[in-house]
């Protein structure tokens, strides 16, 4: 069971956090709202609702979708939950993670994370479960590549 966590100004519109013992889903809202919109017959999804979800590149990467402050500020909210802090006691920081700045797109590498979201073949989903040992490694390239 996990808890989800009030989404922070800096995080807003772009993710919501939920934390769990030994990872945190980090979903993209907007793409998740438009998502359900349209099953609910309320409006087709647009090609803004497509891009505001995670994108698919491969089986350890995806592009993320907002900006780098607001994934910062998911990650952040995510190393300063208890559950991370407390993962950290006897967990380690995976290597081969980080993430890559390419045309003005994040894309981001963690091999211990999954992906989960529509399965429609658009190489969209709207959530991706990292597992905290890609966490810290993340956050801290994402730091050191766009200094925010």
């Amino acid at each position: 069971m996990g808890a989800t966590l009030e989404p922070t100004e800096q995080m807003a519109p772009w993710y919501n956090v939920e934390v769990r013992r030994e990872s945190a889903y980090v979903t993209a809202t907007p793409y998740i709202r438009a998502y359900y919109r349209e099953r609910a017959g309320e409006g087709k999804m647009t090609d803004a609702d497509r891009a505001a979800g995670w994108q698919l590149v491969d089986k350890n990467t995806v592009v993320a979708p907002g900006t780098p402050e607001a994934l910062d500020a998911a990650l952040s909210q995510v190393t300063g939950h208890n559950a991370y802090q407390d993962w950290l006691r006897t967990g380690s920081h995976a290597e081969g993670v980080g993430v890559e700045l390419r045309d003005g797109q994040l894309f981001v590498i963690a091999p211990n994370s999954y992906r989960y979201g529509p399965n429609d073949g658009s190489g969209i989903v709207s959530t991706v479960e990292f597992g905290y040992e890609d966490v810290g490694p993340v956050l801290a390239d994402l730091r050191r590549i766009t200094a925010v």
